[in-house]
Formats: structure tokens, sequence, C-alpha cells
């Protein structure tokens, strides 16, 4: 079987999607049989140590580097002739591709009311939505997700799989003080507690409500945590000003979050007093997974895969609401008894999120499809 994979996202600063192909091809490496071959196609040379372990993972450069959608429709269709299946991780596979594929999609977000612009509606809506009718399966990431593929795209539910991610073994508790006051001091420039936020900032996942539940609860409570922000801030939220306006500038810090290693988030979230997610629509979270399995407690909103994940393990509200964020944060924030039970239920959810078991899933889809020629 010749698996081809349209990785472009590969490249560049790995989040959620760039970490999926990554840990996928990682383990897929370990799993191709004799006759296997898998072809990852990409604008730049990969320079990973998992391609020079595996003779049996070639990475294909396919010039030139155009805009990420025209060289998926156009440049790649011509290179990924004589595949037994196409594998697309994100979101769309080429659309003038006539060969058997598979598309992965992570989430719908377009169904949430004013979530994205006319003109992304028009264009990358329309598009993943052609590319989950043209794929012969659809692999969709929680049980929601699915059930959001088959409303909102039209697409029948004996068509799509469901297949939770995974986390890397390297995140789990370090219990190690010394540390986690390392992390703190080169983050925050202090040595205080805080509460975490890592991942993409995007108006769905309601930052700026984050900012008024925090600067209340401090205020408040009185409480001395900070409030650092750990990813790109792409959306452009003004989050400096928004901090300002709070009374809350001296207690925010944001970083973009890149690193020379995934790994190198595990300390980050060990000394994280608690992980934060508001968001009104989330596929499944690699950060709230991740940040469970270091033993983080985590505050959630109980939608879609977030509430799939978390309802039982973590402390979720019913909406994004600034009040009822604020009463789950001060919650776990001033209960040691709180805290405790929600490390050791968010380490027990850990034990189903392992990222062997979704590339052994992925990997038989894809086999399934390309025998069905």
């Amino acid at each position: 079987m010749t698996v081809g994979v349209s990785a472009w996202r590969w490249g560049g600063q790995r989040l959620g999607i760039g970490r999926y192909i990554e840990y996928l091809i990682t383990h897929w490496s370990m799993m191709l049989g004799a006759g296997d071959r898998l072809i990852v196609f990409t604008h730049q040379p990969l320079d990973r140590d998992v391609l020079a372990r595996a003779p049996a993972v070639v990475n294909r450069v396919v010039r030139p580097p155009l805009t990420n959608a025209l060289w998926e429709n156009l440049l790649l269709p011509r290179a990924a002739g004589g595949l037994d299946v196409l594998f697309g991780p994100s979101y769309t596979i080429p659309l003038m591709y006539r060969g058997p594929s598979v598309v992965a999609i992570h989430s719908v977000d377009e169904a949430e009311p004013g979530e994205h612009s006319l003109w992304h509606n028009l264009t990358y809506a329309r598009k993943y939505r052609l590319s989950a009718r043209r794929a012969r399966r659809v692999i969709v990431n929680a049980q929601s997700t699915k059930e959001r593929v088959e409303r909102v795209y039209d697409i029948p539910a004996d068509k799509i799989d469901v297949i939770w991610l995974g986390v890397d073994e390297a995140f789990r508790p370090l219990d190690d003080p010394a540390l986690a006051r390392a992390i703190r001091l080169k983050y925050l420039g202090i040595d205080r507690p805080f509460v975490l936020f890592c991942g993409g900032m995007s108006r769905r996942r309601n930052v700026p409500m984050l900012l008024q539940a925090f600067s209340r609860l401090i205020a408040r409570a009185k409480l001395d945590h900070y409030l650092l922000f750990v990813g790109p801030n792409r959306a452009q939220l003004p989050l400096r000003e928004l901090a300002a306006e709070l009374g809350i500038a001296d207690r925010v810090v944001q970083t973009d979050g890149i690193f020379a290693s995934h790994r190198d988030l595990v300390p980050i979230y060990n000394a994280a007093d608690l992980f934060v997610l508001p968001s009104s629509s989330e596929g499944f979270s690699l950060t709230l997974a991740e940040a469970m399995s270091c033993g983080t407690p985590a505050v959630t909103v109980s939608r879609a895969a977030l509430g799939e994940v978390a309802d039982g393990y973590a402390m979720t509200i019913r909406e994004p609401d600034p009040d009822l964020l604020e009463q789950a944060m001060e919650q776990v924030l001033t209960s040691p008894e709180l805290h405790g039970q929600l490390r050791a239920r968010g380490l027990d959810r850990a034990r189903a999120f392992s990222w062997r078991e979704t590339a052994r899933r992925t990997l038989q889809v894809l086999r399934d499809v390309a025998e069905q020629q």
C-alpha cells in the first residue's frame, strides 16, 4: 500500500494540526508493513528524525511553494499519481484529485453564528464541505464533531469514523518544585502562582471573557495569581489594552509559544495551578488533554468535544459566561481538596489518550480505503 499525506501544515510552528500530522507519521513509521510506503508531500524539505529512522517514509517536496490552497489544489494532484490512497489531515483534499482519499475534519466552527467572517464561510468552509463529500471516508476527533459533519456537511454517518487524538507520553506529572519555580521566574519574572491558557488565541476561545473573569477573581478573592497565555495571537486580539482597561496589565503575560520541541510545554503545564479553556466551540483539544495528563486541574466548557473529554474529570461550566467562569476558577484555586480531586480525575482520564492507538486506527481506515479499489 502506498499512502500519500498532504502535510503542508507540518512545517513552521506546529500547533494542533501540525502536531497531529507529526505524531501520526512518527507512529506510522513503526507500523508500516513490508509492502507499505508513506509519501509525505510538503512545500519545503523536512528535517525530521522520523524520516531518517524509517526508509518506508519518504518526503517529497512539491515546488514551487505557492499559497497553501493553490499548492494543494494545483500542484499536489500531479505529484500524487499512483497512490493507493491520499490522506488530507487538515480539513481538505485537492478538489481535482480523482484517486481514493480520506480527509480529517477537526471541527465545524462555521456552524457557530458569527464565528467566522463571510469570506471564510464563502471559501474555506465550502472547501471543507466539498472535501468531506469527495473523500471516501471522513475522520473526526469526537462524536460531537461527527454529528456536526453529518448535519452541516450532509455526510452519511456510515462514512465517518470517530478517532480521538492522543497525548505524548512525555506529558505527565513532574512533581519538581525547583523546576516549577524556574518556570514561574522565566515566564512571569516573579515567583508567583499562575493560571494557564495554552493554544492559539481566537474569538471562539473567549480570551476577553477570560481576562474579565480573572480580573474580577483576583480583586475579590485577593489572589496572587498571574495569567499566562502560551500561544500565538493570530486573531490580533487587543490583549494588552484589555488587560490595562481591567487593571490587570501587570498580571497578564503572553508568549507566542515557539519552542525547540513541543515537549518544552510539559514543565509549563506542571507549574500552572490551573488550566483554563473557555471555548464556545472546539474539536478535541490537545491542550486540554495535555494539561490533564500532567495532573493540572482544568476549567472548561461542557460543550461539544470539550464536554466529551472533560465532564466528570475537570471543572466544567455549562456555557461561556464570565460569572460562571469566575466562580469555577475560584472554586478550584481556593479549595486544596477540590484541586487534588481534579488532579486525580484528570490523570485517570489521561489513560484514554494514546497517539499509538490514534495512529493505528487511522492507518486502518486508510488501508480499508486502499483495499476497496
